[in-house]
């Protein structure tokens, strides 16, 4: 071969590789669009985009990614958390923006009791995918992720399955959390909590019953509410989320009580929230107690910003207790929305259905005690409190079954206080015969004035009911007598 032969065939060589490198440029300086939605058109964010194994790219919240174009025929293959993958094949470059439609993935289901029984207002996750169950219990969730299905809802033991995609309905059962607890007020918590713990774990207890703000008006936890510090109620006993953490990691429940309109600390520090006594002038006093006024949306706030507050350092469920009117109420007693039977009904239930609002997103339960006679009573007893009404909102609903206090010949017993078992039984049967729904009951039991065997006596007939439990003893004093060994 000649030098002239070799020359023109580099010359040719390179003006080749020259118009094919050109090309090539010319390809990769001009990028298209991938839009990827799913199929009822929206955008799906994070969606990955493969060549051959390789990911080129990841789209952004609209849903759109940049690609760089080549030539040579290209096969995509998209997939998205929750959608069906999809291979595409590019032949020529797109013009404009080029849409790529995923399949989501639909998880259907029911959540129900033992019953049968729709469960509301749990929470069903598959991934980043999630719903609520509705009145019925149904669930749909579109984008939900294969694998493990969590479900939760507070005050009652979560439970979870595992889902491979399939397109059947899914029924999921769950039992509510049957705790069983003892009061301990803000001073026991400041002198002895230890002893409180280690008495859970010698005995049945599961539950953790803390006195958040009680009837004093006193903030016994480590808050930074404003109203609680400005009146002075903060006394930052207790470090409420290392106690929480704690009692977390040793397997235990944790329940904090908060005492909502009766508060002689706001009530004289700040009368414009309190019940008005127009005979005084001043704060409305009965029976030793001042009252925050339940329609004023300042005491109502207070309350609920505790509320939140703990929710946030990790308790599991709030306990609201005076959650009502005052039960002792003169002509001179004035109230910035009314007194009357169908305004104490509203308030209460308002504020409770408030309270759900704000506090199971955070993951909280919400409890309400009531008076005892009211599960046998059909009216709301005049402080607002009707059974079926509160019961009808709240997670979890505590009567105050004291034996003792009932008035003579309640249920036939001339003296109910001397038939502990009796009359926690007719109660419970009265209650429970007037409720629909999922709300968990756990009654208040008597553990002042009694002995080991008539506190027990209690405890044995709210179980023989299938029901949890909480001891109440103003003093924290517990006859731990009357409590099982733990297992």
């Amino acid at each position: 071969m000649t030098r002239r032969t070799l020359f023109r065939l580099l010359v040719a060589f390179t003006l080749v590789w020259i118009g094919w490198a050109g090309w090539s440029m010319i390809g990769r300086s001009n990028p298209y669009e991938l839009r990827v939605l799913d199929d009822l058109g929206t955008p799906i964010a994070s969606a990955v985009v493969d060549v051959a194994g390789s990911q080129v790219g990841t789209t952004g919240a609209d849903g759109r990614v940049e690609m760089i174009w080549s030539r040579s025929t290209k096969v995509l293959e998209v997939t998205a958390p929750g959608h069906v993958p999809q291979m595409v094949t590019l032949a020529d470059r797109p013009e404009g923006h080029f849409d790529v439609v995923l399949k989501a993935r639909v998880l259907r289901g029911r959540v129900v009791d033992e019953s049968g029984s729709g469960i509301e207002g749990a929470r069903i996750r598959a991934g980043a995918g999630h719903d609520t169950s509705d009145e019925e219990g149904y669930f749909q969730i579109r984008g939900a992720e294969e694998g493990t299905v969590v479900v939760d809802r507070p005050a009652w033991l979560s439970t979870e399955f595992s889902w491979q995609g399939g397109t059947g309905e899914s029924i999921v059962t769950m039992e509510p959390f049957t705790a069983r607890a003892v009061h301990i007020g803000g001073p026991a918590i400041r002198d002895n909590l230890a002893s409180y713990v280690d008495m859970a774990m010698d005995t049945e207890l599961n539950a953790l019953m803390i006195d958040l703000k009680d009837e004093t008006g006193k903030v016994f936890f480590d808050t930074e509410n404003e109203t609680a510090i400005a009146v002075g109620a903060a006394q930052g006993v207790f470090d409420l989320a290392t106690t929480a953490a704690e009692a977390h990691g040793l397997g235990l429940y944790v329940i904090g009580r908060i005492v909502l309109f009766t508060d002689p600390i706001a009530a004289v520090q700040q009368p414009e929230m309190a019940v008005w006594d127009t005979a005084t002038n001043s704060p409305y006093e009965a029976n030793g107690q001042h009252f925050l006024d339940p329609t004023d949306p300042a005491a109502r706030q207070y309350g609920l910003d505790l509320a939140a507050e703990a929710c946030r350092a990790g308790v599991d469920e709030i306990q609201f207790d005076y959650v009502r009117f005052p039960d002792s109420r003169s002509e001179s007693a004035v109230f910035d929305g009314g007194v009357g039977p169908d305004t104490r009904i509203s308030t209460v239930s308002t504020f409770l259905n408030d309270s759900v609002a704000r506090l199971r997103p955070l993951g909280c339960a919400v409890a309400a005690d009531i008076f005892g006679y009211l599960t046998t009573a059909t009216d709301d007893g005049g402080i607002g409190q009707r059974w079926e009404e509160v019961a009808g909102i709240v997670d979890v609903v505590s009567p105050m079954l004291y034996p003792s206090h009932y008035d003579p010949n309640w249920y036939g017993f001339a003296d109910p206080s001397q038939h502990p078992g009796e009359m926690i039984d007719r109660a419970l049967v009265d209650g429970m015969g007037r409720l629909s729904g999922q709300v968990v009951v756990r009654p208040w039991l008597q553990d002042f004035g009694y002995d080991a065997a008539q506190v027990r006596e209690q405890i044995t007939t709210a179980e023989s009911h299938g029901l949890g439990w909480m001891l109440w003893n103003s003093a924290s004093e517990v006859t731990v007598d009357a409590l099982r060994p733990a297992e």
